[in-house]
């Protein structure tokens, strides 16, 4: 009986999912200019302006056909249609059953004149043993054999049980069909929900049905990630080394899962034996209730922020758009990569939030190999998404999904990624139709948030400079995870005062770090030391030495050593690098009474070596604000092709001075970005003359701040 879909209504095509547009990817706009502002381009046709498009994928009820098939007889939904008109079931009724056992295996269902499917296991002088399941085989004796069959190692054989003897040993005789309906046979199980399977089950043997979020291929067992409507488990299937198991099987189908209850690496898991897709009814049943109930488990919990700041309580919702993204990436086995700048406020930032994960994979039952194969903390040298790494980035991601079947990756920017140097990274993870989330304090470009699918900013809620990538970091932590509170609530401290933020929110975070019984200047030796070995790892995350030095889930005497060590060790190059650069250190008064200060940070610098040009800025910096109090001062960190800026008691708004330079000087190609006191700019080498003078000339113009300290 042939009927319009009820999935589809009868179009053929369900909607898969909002995806980047692939006429402007995500911009909106057509023919624009990256380095020219004037030009904002057309209006996109593809996607009118929205810079998402609606994909649509072949109905998995009908399979695009617009219509389904019900059985005649019993009135279900059937994939494929017969001529009888009837489904598999109602037509093996008129046919031969040949049996298959499958998992739980219960002799006790083998009866006298059963048909079996079997394969050949070994040929004696007697006759041939035929397996019917693991350990169980049924002799076919030498006079009962026909020419229909070779009786080779391992050939598929029907074999009809002829007799049972008192010991329970099997006698069949071989029979030849063409036209044969097949069914499993099962012995009874009890059917579980993932949130019941606990570690005093261990051993038994049970059956649920679930939802395959991910499949990896070891160089040992295939591993499967299951998720219900309670829960998520992880399972394990083998076959032979590196061998997938279940090759029919892919991720996203439903199944029902057949194993025993055992534990891994301190994690409960299945030992799969066995996998059955449930038909189309009862997946779409399934499915229905699975996604009602992965989106709510993916809302955070309403909590309010650590400190009262009006404008972090703007920033809420934004924050909580981003931690159910999160959240709801974990339950359905995507893979997150948290890119976050190298520096101390950078470091808290992605700790934090990867921090929040990992517990929280946890607690869901995780083992350590998927934690660590799952959520990547990634340290970013500059303050921007470099071409370098997002290729590294999108070339791991693409092999992983190659090699073992995983999803791509959400990726989270912490600290970083706000300004148009980011923007061509990001046009290549949108091309891959992937989501992006910056959490960041820097200032931001309108072209940015017109292209990520989240954008947290301080300066999006008429802040500025009072909140640090670490604070937010710890804050989306908390709503991604509330467990993680007390043990990181001593860092957003670290960070606000490692990027010297100004306002009553760095003075409230730094009175809970008091209450873990941290003093300012311990809080600001922890971020020096996680500076200096930031500097050192290069590349790498350092995970365990990151825990050490933040003092998280660790020793404490350790964490006071080396974090009392690294810093005094810092302190100590710092103070000798800072006093050689000085002796080279020009300052003079311009015209409008600011007073600029400039270094040359390669010339008088060991180069690769702590610290770097940076942080030498800023204590140079710190240096003439001290001898200077009440002055306004900039001082220019300068290098062969590169500027970097910090500044007091001036009105002056970086990025607008960088797009000043960009339409004074377009043959310079400036580049560059930061906060409206500090940042950094680069150029072409052959150009610094003109940069600097017309840089210069522009700053004289500036009005000063009256009350300056």
């Amino acid at each position: 009986m042939k009927a319009k879909c009820p999935t589809c209504k009868g179009t053929g095509k369900i909607v898969k999912d909002k995806m980047t547009c692939p006429t402007c990817l995500g911009i909106g706009k057509t023919s624009f200019s990256l380095g020219s502002p004037k030009k904002e381009g057309d209006i996109c046709e593809t996607c009118k302006g929205k810079g998402k498009v609606l994909t649509h994928e072949k109905c998995p009820t009908c399979e695009g056909n617009k219509t389904v098939l019900y059985c005649s007889q019993c009135k279900k939904l059937i994939r494929t249609g017969s001529p009888s008109g009837l489904c598999q079931k109602c037509s093996s009724l008129t046919k031969p059953l040949i049996y298959v056992l499958k998992p739980p295996i219960d002799v006790q269902l083998v009866r006298k004149e059963m048909l079996f499917l079997s394969r050949v296991d070994g040929v004696k002088r007697i006759g041939v043993f035929v397996k019917i399941a693991e350990g169980i085989n049924v002799l076919i004796r030498s006079q009962d054999q026909t020419s229909d069959y070779a009786w080779d190692i391992g050939e598929e054989v029907i074999v009809e049980i002829q007799s049972i003897s008192e010991k329970g040993k099997f006698y069949g005789v071989p029979k030849s069909l063409k036209d044969y309906a097949v069914e499993s046979l099962r012995g009874k199980v009890r059917d579980f929900q993932i949130l019941d399977i606990a570690p005093e089950r261990e051993g038994s043997f049970i059956s649920f049905k679930a939802k395959i979020v991910s499949i990896m291929q070891t160089s040992g067992p295939t591993r499967f990630t299951f998720v219900d409507t309670s829960g998520s488990i992880n399972g394990a299937a083998f076959t032979k080394a590196g061998v997938r198991a279940f090759p029919e099987i892919k991720e996203e189908m439903i199944v029902q899962v057949f194993g025993d209850i055992t534990t891994f690496k301190d994690s409960i898991q299945i030992e799969i034996k066995d996998l059955e897709e449930l038909d189309i009814k009862e997946t779409q049943d399934f499915l229905n209730k699975i996604e009602k109930a992965i989106d709510k488990k993916s809302q955070p919990e309403k909590i309010d922020f650590l400190i009262k700041s009006p404008l972090l309580k703007k920033l809420k919702p934004e924050l909580e758009k981003a931690a159910k993204k999160i959240r709801k990436a974990l339950f359905t086995g995507q893979p997150i990569y948290v890119r976050h700048h190298a520096d101390a406020d950078g470091v808290i930032a992605g700790f934090s939030v990867q921090y929040a994960i990992i517990k929280l994979m946890e607690s869901e039952g995780y083992d350590t190999d998927t934690i660590r194969i799952r959520v990547k903390r990634l340290p970013n040298k500059p303050p921007f998404y470099e071409l370098i790494d997002v290729t590294r980035d999108l070339d791991f991601a693409l092999n992983d999904q190659k090699r073992f079947g995983d999803k791509l990756p959400l990726f989270i920017c912490l600290d970083f990624g706000s300004s148009t140097e980011s923007l061509f990274a990001y046009l290549q993870i949108k091309s891959l139709d992937q989501e992006i989330i910056v959490i960041d304090h820097h200032f931001p470009d309108k072209k940015i948030q017109e292209i990520v699918d989240i954008h947290v900013n301080p300066y999006f809620a008429g802040g500025g400079y009072e909140l640090s990538g670490g604070m937010l970091g710890y804050e989306l932590a908390r709503l991604i995870n509330p467990t993680v509170t007390e043990t990181l609530k001593h860092l957003p401290a670290i960070a606000g005062l490692m990027d010297r933020v100004e306002g009553d929110e760095i003075k409230d975070y730094i009175e809970l770090a008091k209450e873990k019984g941290y003093k300012i200047n311990q809080l600001k030796k922890i971020g020096l030391a996680v500076d200096f070995e930031l500097f050192q790892l290069r590349f790498s995350e350092g995970n365990q030495l990151i825990h050490i030095l933040l003092g998280v889930d660790v020793d404490k005497n350790w964490h006071q050593k080396m974090s009392d060590l690294l810093s005094d060790e810092a302190t100590k190059l710092m103070k000798t690098s800072v006093d050689n650069i000085l002796l080279h250190s020009r300052s003079k008064e311009l015209e409008n009474g600011l007073m600029l200060v400039s270094v040359d940070v390669e010339l008088y610098t060991h180069r690769f070596t702590f610290p770097n040009p940076g942080k030498i800025t800023g204590q140079v910096f710190d240096h003439f604000c001290n001898k200077n109090e009440g002055k306004a001062i900039i001082t220019f960190g300068e290098g062969p092709d590169f500027l970097i800026l910090r500044s007091k008691g001036v009105k002056i708004n970086i990025p607008e001075a960088i797009q000043y330079l960009q339409k004074k000087i377009p043959e310079a190609g400036i580049q560059g970005g930061g906060h409206e006191v500090v940042g950094s700019f680069k150029f072409y080498e052959g150009k610094r003359n003109n940069v600097k003078k017309e840089f210069i000339a522009y700053l004289s113009k500036l009005t000063l701040i009256e009350e300056t300290s």
